[in-house]
């Protein structure tokens, strides 16, 4: 079962960009062996600065940044500096 997580890729006092991957593993268990794969792939990015926060899909069109929130709980904390700076 694939979840989603988020990785800080790049960080500086003016910009903030936020990967949002998706992370799916899974497991074989035989009598001889036991295989394991794993795969992540990415899914948005999530660009923070002090013009506004906003999300791009992986063919750089806008992605909703409210549904990815609800998805990815943690997502609040990392981008909520941004927002507390434009208040």
């Amino acid at each position: 079962m694939a979840t989603l997580r988020i990785r800080h890729l790049f960080n500086d006092s003016a910009l903030t960009l936020i990967a949002v991957e998706s992370v799916d593993s899974r497991r074989t268990i035989t009598s001889t062996r036991c295989q394991l794969y794993g795969q992540i792939e990415p899914i948005a990015v999530v660009v923070c600065s002090s013009d506004g926060t906003y999300a791009l899909d992986m063919e750089a069109k806008p992605a909703d940044l409210d549904e990815l929130r609800q998805a990815i709980p943690e997502l609040d904390a990392a981008i909520a500096p941004f927002a507390n700076a434009r208040s």
